[in-house]
């Protein structure tokens, strides 16, 4: 195992130490939702919070598996560089970046599966984010196999669960209920910091879109420009509300909870309904 190490890490520079660092930034949570917000916002509603809902629950599933395996990281090993630690907190297995890469690409293939610019793009990030984890030395080659097993797992599963779950008639009371019971049970078993920001996110996100979907109706569709003012208004708006909250969630994990589950609403309605109000969304088809 260390001579695997030795070998993809022989040749580094700054410039590539930079590249690999970039590559593993982007395989990211904080990424990812970006992503999932502008497509929400100026390609596909529907498609994005499906997207969404399958990511979230693979990455809460990723820290409930680490904590359940507890496997140490391979940092302070004899002969492995380990750098960007920042990336690397907590427990090894599975690989978080590798996780979430299979499971937002594959999700993506599974919509836009036809287009052949998705399938490159898809293929060169799930394998780079994966190699980038060992050539930085934060995760076990089992890490990243591991993370790419139980994405798949996350996304055919959900493929399954998505030709019933979303076309049963079920009411907008008990649509709002599910969305704020099920995150909080999660919380009994996963009360970490990225637990209480990934349950309040979910809440307000889920909640926020079944309030869309019942009241708003909201058009997403505009051309480059809106959607691109939008989307620098609707992100700039929604990170100075976390940045107003940020003295308070240093000093109180749970304060994640209220003030994620109003970024989560804001993402999904309160946002779209500033765009109808103000003219930015999309024409009547």
């Amino acid at each position: 195992m260390l001579a695997f190490y030795q070998a993809i890490q022989s040749i580094h520079n700054p410039s590539i130490d930079a590249f690999f660092i970039l590559l593993s930034f982007l395989g990211s949570e904080q990424t990812y939702i970006l992503l999932i917000t502008v497509l929400f916002w100026n390609v596909d509603k529907r498609f994005g919070f499906r997207l969404a809902v399958v990511f979230l629950t693979s990455m809460a599933y990723n820290g409930f598996l680490k904590d359940l395996f507890h496997t140490p990281r391979p940092i302070g090993q004899p002969c492995i560089r380990s750098i960007y630690l920042s990336s690397a907190p907590g427990n090894s297995f599975p690989s978080g970046h590798s996780q979430g890469a299979a499971t937002f690409y594959l999700y993506v293939w599974h919509h836009w599966g036809r287009q052949k610019l998705w399938l490159i793009i898809g293929i060169f990030m799930i394998l780079g984010i994966g190699f980038s984890r060992l050539y930085l030395g934060v995760h076990w080659p089992g890490d990243i196999l591991g993370g790419y097993l139980f994405g798949a797992i996350m996304v055919f599963g959900f493929q399954r669960l998505d030709e019933t779950l979303f076309k049963l008639p079920i009411s907008l009371s008990s649509k709002l209920l599910i969305s704020v019971t099920l995150p909080l049970l999660f919380l009994l078993v996963y009360h970490t910091t990225a637990g209480w920001q990934m349950v309040g996110f979910v809440i307000g996100f889920t909640s926020g879109y079944f309030l869309e979907d019942a009241f708003l109706d909201y058009r997403e569709r505009t051309r480059f420009a809106p959607s691109l003012f939008k989307t620098l208004v609707g992100l700039t708006l929604l990170g100075l509300w976390l940045w107003l909250c940020s003295p308070l969630t240093q000093h109180y994990t749970w304060v994640y909870l209220p003030v994620l589950t109003i970024g989560g609403l804001w993402t999904s309605f309160g946002a779209p309904y500033m765009f109808r109000r103000f003219g930015w969304e999309g024409p009547l088809e």
